[in-house]
């Protein structure tokens, strides 16, 4: 018997076979389609065809969301990168799929794979924090993954690290959140802005040429250019602020980052722990801060971590 895993972002949809050993078959990644339904019809379309592929009878399927999952109502909160607003996705999966069918939020997902599989293995208290093109957040205590009393806690990203700060993105109404200082759209802002004031720079002449975000910054600061490295080291204190908060408010044996961003290294992280260490209360700054284990896996792996929890309960 397996499961599958499926993990939705904004621009695509990974989805791959667990068999009962817990590992990873047949891993597929299609396009993100526009609108509710047809995201429906993206995964039930994709969980066909991983099943027609499977040796054994797949018995559920777990899906992860850019969203906050209402765990009363069963229903899909609000997702900005989906369009998903008091929608119920499971019924129509339910009914397409003919199996069980579990929900979660992306980043929930993402610290349950690592607490499983990945860089948490063997500890009992997780922080992780998935900078992308938002910043998730999954938090496990004791062993178990905090969801809150309705679903929507663990949303770490909009922890206000700078009240005086830039507006958060997404309908948030909060300012100078982690979203809005160290996600791959506060870093492509901070380029883009560093390129209009100095066209000569290296990240000037990639904004000229149409090609500076973050990918292509964080290659420049990979590659040694100072003012990349610059505006990294900017967005890494930050990270650093917000990290000895979670560290004092949690305690945690470990503390991961995800997400794409975390391609920087120790660019961000370096900035990052040296604040972590400095400001945070001595006996929580105990927790390594790391780049987390399973990359761009994780959130997938962690969905069909769910489904195989979920049907064996």
């Amino acid at each position: 018997m397996s499961v599958i895993g499926v993990d939705v972002g904004g621009t695509k949809i990974a989805a791959g076979r667990m068999a009962p050993d817990l590992t990873v078959h047949g891993a597929v990644v299609i396009p993100t389609p526009t609108g509710a339904m047809a995201i429906v019809d993206a995964i039930a379309g994709v969980v066909a065809d991983l099943a027609r592929e499977s040796p054994d009878e797949v018995r559920g399927v777990g899906v992860g969301l850019p969203a906050t999952i209402d765990a009363v109502t069963g229903l899909v909160a609000h997702s900005v990168q989906t369009g998903m607003t008091a929608f119920d996705a499971a019924t129509p999966l339910r009914e397409r799929m003919g199996v069980a069918v579990f929900l979660d939020n992306d980043a929930t997902l993402a610290v349950l794979a690592e607490h499983r599989l990945g860089g948490a293995r063997g500890t009992d208290d997780v922080v992780l924090l998935t900078l992308g093109t938002g910043v998730g957040g999954g938090v496990i205590i004791g062993g178990r993954v905090f969801r809150g009393g309705r679903g929507h806690g663990s949303e770490l990203g909009h922890i206000s690290v700078d009240g005086d700060g830039p507006p958060c993105q997404g309908g948030c109404p909060n300012r100078g959140c982690i979203e809005a200082m160290c996600s791959g759209t506060a870093l492509t802002r901070q380029f883009r802005a560093f390129a209009g004031a100095e066209p000569g720079s290296a990240l000037g002449r990639l904004h000229a040429a149409g090609r500076l975000d973050s990918r292509s910054g964080l290659a420049l600061a990979r590659e040694g250019d100072p003012d990349a490295i610059g505006i990294l080291t900017v967005a890494g204190e930050w990270l650093g602020v917000a990290v000895t908060s979670l560290a004092n408010t949690f305690d945690p044996d470990v503390i991961l980052i995800g997400g794409g961003v975390s391609a920087a290294g120790e660019l961000l992280l370096g900035p990052a722990r040296a604040i972590y260490q400095a400001r945070a209360l001595p006996p929580t700054r105990r927790a390594p801060l790391r780049v987390a284990a399973l990359g761009a896996e994780a959130g997938m792996v962690g969905a069909a971590l769910m489904a195989h929890e979920g049907v064996e309960s």
